[in-house]
């Protein structure tokens, strides 16, 4: 049932936003080009036009906590609009694999949220897509809300059933009789979210959007039960849930009673226990990866056999989600037993073993290597305002991406798209290359998350950046595609980056400590 369009092949179906919708628009699929995951919306090509005039608009709002659309690719028939799978998973797949969220866990998803909605409704833009399926969530557990060109482009392409129905504001299904609905129907949305992340359930009991409007015409109105949060937060809910939406604070009157003393504090996210939620078609095409937080398991012997299971071999109950019926997380037992070697496992070889000890050997050369270099740097100068036309944190996930193609290819000669030649750098990315190629590995997605990029100094055509970043555990491969190892993961760490401009685009010439 997939597909390929431009550097993408679309590998799951994900229906509509909780409406089981028929023509949903939404996908799962790979870019072939990172072997990264991404969120694919296919659109008519005909409606090209309208399309990217649509993401121009909403994209010239950039918030640490909105998804961008990375890319716009078409064929004869289609157009796509493509953007980032966080590798922390949706909310509506968290709920479900773990159980309902505590309520300083629905603060931390729902605070930053509304700061981003603030952004947006300020520019005058309605998100128009806040629902658990638009949720997803970094490999730290910070909540990111889908772009905003993708709502507003599907609702005008395909219509609004396609965004689901279960946390939409009526207002917004009576548009062509009342008029547009404003930003206070992504308040409204926004509460069904934090309704879902409390009691598991969203605001309206609705598979159409003519359900919703059944119910609310009939006075059944969605009410927190009061046991789901403390008073003051439940009279928060209840509030942006109103009726009338003109009785709705507005999203930035959100924020202030969320972060105002005495509200239930935020707590970090618990992604969960057992297998890191990495995207479904990464579980079947790599097998499953160690938590973030914690050191990579080795993949036992009959996994390293196995085929690949067939993209077909799904729960058809799982929401698109991958199956796994060896292991539940709700299940001790079962996890007990899939810890305990099959008939079919067996030990790594000697050579092995004796190979993945001399890259150890050679990555801890080469970083002790790097980090002598570090020494004698001075601190990082105070932060000077940036250049308004340069888009710094694009510039660096665009090299940190092409840094991840060298690895996926184990090809050392993509780092002249990265580093600048005979940078200290570019030297020990070499070496690293060299010493997996010569045992004819290479490492999968070597992307980091990116947190935050803040420029420190410009002079000339060098500026200096410093990014805080965090990198999950990476699969490590052999020729044959069967994982033999896997990366470390690590937390967040400040690094300082020395970018050159050259006639190809900025280049690293210099890393150093923050």
């Amino acid at each position: 049932m997939g597909f390929v369009i431009g550097a993408y092949r679309a590998v799951e179906h994900l229906g509509g936003a909780g409406s089981g919708h028929r023509s949903s628009p939404f996908w799962r699929a790979q870019d072939a080009r990172t072997v990264e995951d991404v969120a694919l919306t296919i659109l008519p090509v005909e409606a090209q036009a309208q399309v990217r005039e649509i993401v121009d608009a909403a994209e010239v709002i950039r918030h640490p906590h909105l998804l961008p659309v990375a890319d716009v690719v078409e064929d004869e028939t289609r157009l796509a609009l493509a953007c980032p799978w966080p590798r922390g998973g949706r909310l509506i797949e968290l709920v479900r694999r773990r159980g309902l969220l505590s309520v300083g866990e629905m603060v931390t998803v729902v605070l930053p949220l509304a700061a981003a909605l603030a952004e947006l409704h300020q520019a005058e833009i309605r998100h128009g897509w806040v629902c658990p399926e638009a949720i997803w969530f970094d490999a730290r557990g910070r909540p990111l809300l889908g772009a905003p060109a993708v709502g507003i482009a599907v609702a005008a392409v395909v219509g609004q059933g396609a965004l689901g129905s279960a946390d939409v504001a009526p207002e917004v299904l009576r548009q062509a009789r009342t008029g547009p609905a404003g930003p206070a129907a992504d308040v409204f949305s926004l509460a069904s979210v934090a309704m879902f992340c409390l009691t598991g359930r969203s605001a309206w009991p609705a598979d159409e959007p003519a359900d919703v409007l059944v119910q609310s015409a009939a006075g059944q109105w969605p009410d927190p039960p009061d046991d789901a949060a403390p008073p003051r937060l439940l009279t928060l809910l209840r509030s942006m849930l109103a009726p009338d939406a003109h009785q709705r604070p507005d999203a930035q009157e959100v924020v202030r009673q969320l972060s105002a003393a005495g509200s239930a504090a935020p707590e970090p996210i618990r992604l969960g226990t057992g297998p890191c939620p990495t995207p479904a078609s990464s579980k079947r095409w790599w097998g499953w990866a160690g938590p973030a937080d914690e050191d990579p398991v080795e993949p036992a012997g009959d996994q390293a056999d196995q085929a690949p299971p067939s993209i077909g071999d799904r729960d058809p109950s799982s929401d698109g989600r991958a199956s796994s019926p060896d292991v539940r997380d709700d299940d001790p037992s079962a996890q007990a037993a899939d810890d305990r070697p099959g008939p079919r496992a067996r030990r790594r070889g000697p050579l092995a073993r004796l190979a993945i000890a001399l890259l150890s050997a050679l990555l801890l050369t080469v970083l002790v290597a790097q980090v002598g270099n570090w020494l004698g740097d001075p601190p990082p100068p105070a932060p000077v305002a940036a250049e308004a036309d340069t888009d710094w944190s694009r510039v660096v996930a665009e090299l940190d991406a092409a840094r991840s193609r060298a690895l996926a290819s184990a090809d050392p000669a993509l780092l002249n798209e990265v580093y600048l030649p005979g940078s200290a750098a570019a030297t020990a990315d070499t070496a690293v290359i060299d010493g997996l190629a010569d045992n004819g590995w290479r490492v999968l997605d070597g992307r980091h998350d990116v947190v935050s990029v803040q420029v420190l100094e410009q002079s000339g055509g060098s500026t200096t950046v410093a990014v805080v970043d965090t990198l999950a555990a990476r699969p490590v491969v052999d020729s044959a595609g069967r994982q033999v190892a896997a990366t470390a993961a690590r937390g967040e760490q400040r690094r300082v980056l020395v970018l050159d401009a050259t006639d190809a685009g900025y280049r690293i010439s210099a890393i150093g400590p923050g």
